[in-house]
């Protein structure tokens, strides 16, 4: 049960039933569905203890930024009841993806809905248009797609939401799988494509670019590496530049829409450094207007952080980036399976991290998501490590069959010995077959690397750091936009 309510949440928060139909406008499906998920934590066999709370550095890291969200508003009650279901995702996604093959389906899932919101807003213009997006995407937005749902009704949000799909379809359906996956995938890997490309995002092609670089370079010897980031630099800028509308990106002085980001990122780094603590979770439109007297979104998730958690905010935000690329960057792994999960949760941390310099991803459930994602892989790998891993004996794959064997019991014998008994006592008991005893006695090989599951002073340290190289970067921006 747990299972199914992280995938409906899932279906609900890309598919958005509530916006289809006026009926359905009023019906709160994703907190039904994740307090239906806690529940069922709480009655599954498994149960849910305080301790599994807090088993990763990660679960500190998005406790203390939630935490700080809540106590640093104006009405620290008010933001608890407004932020509590975005906590509740977390714990119950971090918690029900407890194996390889919930976390295999989870990404699977993650996978076909992004192939999905991709399909739907192409298939809008050739007359299947049941969200009325095409009036959108020939309006206001002069040709550029959009899907006509709160989160994708914007061409750069459609694009950006979409750019990890394009990895994500190449690790679950091509890398190492047979061929008729890959082509299926090959197939599949139109949609996301010619997504992204109609939404004319500029902001979308470079998230896209980046992510598809690191794809191509994750896991492959540190020279294969460098000649990629060389040639990437060399040839790279030239082919995004042959794509519509980036040779805007010259005349960013004399582009409105380029000049509408700045003063966003001039006014959020303002209350970065005015008031260190920000202006509480949800106080950037109004501190925006009473400084300039009209209305402007942050257009990145790092200025709207920053404005309104400060460099609190900032710093937990750069804590669970730090563990999430620590995680999925320093496992060893030992089966295909665990492999490709990695790598998708690998590319969905790269996407969102470049795509939130240029779009107000914030606070969204997305973010919670792959993060849950990535501290229940590292759970299944560490406890691998210490000898407490956690099957499900009715999907987990490659589970060697155990059979049944007469064992020997001394203990008993002596018993009808001293009875003057000359008994033999022999017990059916399962017994696992010799490969799988080897391989429980061997050391085994997926972990984390150096066993980390403790936030240290380097971690920390190294967190400020990143935090620091953030808001430097953030400087740079603006003086060179």
């Amino acid at each position: 049960m747990d299972l199914i309510t992280v995938i409906l949440f899932l279906v609900v928060y890309y598919l958005r039933p509530q916006e289809w139909s006026g009926a359905f406008s009023t019906i709160k499906f994703a907190q039904i569905v994740m307090l239906t998920g806690l529940a069922a934590l709480f009655f599954r066999q498994r149960g849910l203890r305080p301790k599994d709370l807090f088993q990763t550095p990660h679960d500190w890291m998005v406790f203390g930024f939630w935490f700080w969200i809540v106590i640093s508003a104006p009405s620290p009650w008010t933001a608890f009841k407004e932020n509590a279901n975005l906590y509740i995702f977390y714990i119950v996604i971090v918690q029900t993806l407890y194996s390889i093959p919930r976390l295999r389906i989870f990404v699977g899932w993650w996978t076909g809905l992004v192939v999905t919101i991709a399909g739907l807003a192409i298939v809008s213009r050739m007359g299947f248009d049941p969200l009325e997006s095409l009036a959108i995407t020939d309006g206001p937005m002069r040709g550029r797609l959009v899907l006509n749902l709160s989160i994708f009704n914007n061409p750069n949000a459609l694009g950006h939401a979409v750019v990890p799909g394009i990895a994500m379809i190449y690790y679950y359906y091509i890398w190492k799988r047979p061929m008729t996956m890959r082509l299926v995938g090959t197939g599949l890997l139109v949609l996301p494509l010619f997504c992204i490309y109609s939404t004319l995002s500029k902001g979308a092609f470079v998230a896209g670019g980046v992510t598809i670089l690191a794809t191509l370079a994750f896991g492959r010897p540190k020279w294969v590496q460098v000649s990629m980031l060389v040639a990437a630099l060399m040839f790279g800028s030239g082919a995004l530049y042959s794509l519509p509308r980036m040779q805007e990106l010259n005349k960013s002085r004399g582009d409105a829409a380029i000049q509408g980001r700045v003063a966003a990122f001039k006014h959020g780094y303002n209350m970065l450094k005015k008031t260190n603590h920000g202006v509480g979770k949800g106080g950037w439109s109004e501190s925006f207007f009473n400084a300039n007297r009209y209305l402007k979104a942050p257009h990145s998730s790092y200025v709207m952080i920053g404005a309104e958690l400060g460099y609190v905010g900032l710093f937990f935000l750069c804590g669970i980036f730090y563990c999430s690329l620590r995680t999925v960057m320093t496992a060893r792994t030992e089966t295909p399976d665990e492999e490709r999960i990695r790598r998708m949760l690998f590319v969905l941390v790269i996407s969102y991290l470049v795509s939130s310099w240029m779009v107000d991803f914030g606070y969204r459930p997305t973010f919670f998501m792959f993060t849950a994602a990535i501290a229940a892989l590292h759970r299944h790998l560490h406890h691998i490590q210490i000898g407490e891993r956690d099957p499900e004996p009715a999907t987990e794959p490659d589970l060697p069959a155990w059979h049944p064997q007469l064992i020997p019991q001394p203990a008993l014998e002596r018993a009808f010995a001293d009875r003057g008994l000359d008994t033999k006592v022999m017990t059916l008991e399962l017994q696992p077959p010799p490969e799988a005893e080897a391989k429980v006695l061997a050391s085994p090989t997926s972990q984390i690397a150096r066993g980390w599951n403790r936030l240290t002073l380097f971690d920390l340290a190294a967190t400020a750091l990143s935090t620091y190289a953030l808001v430097r970067f953030w400087a740079y921006i603006m003086m060179r936009m």
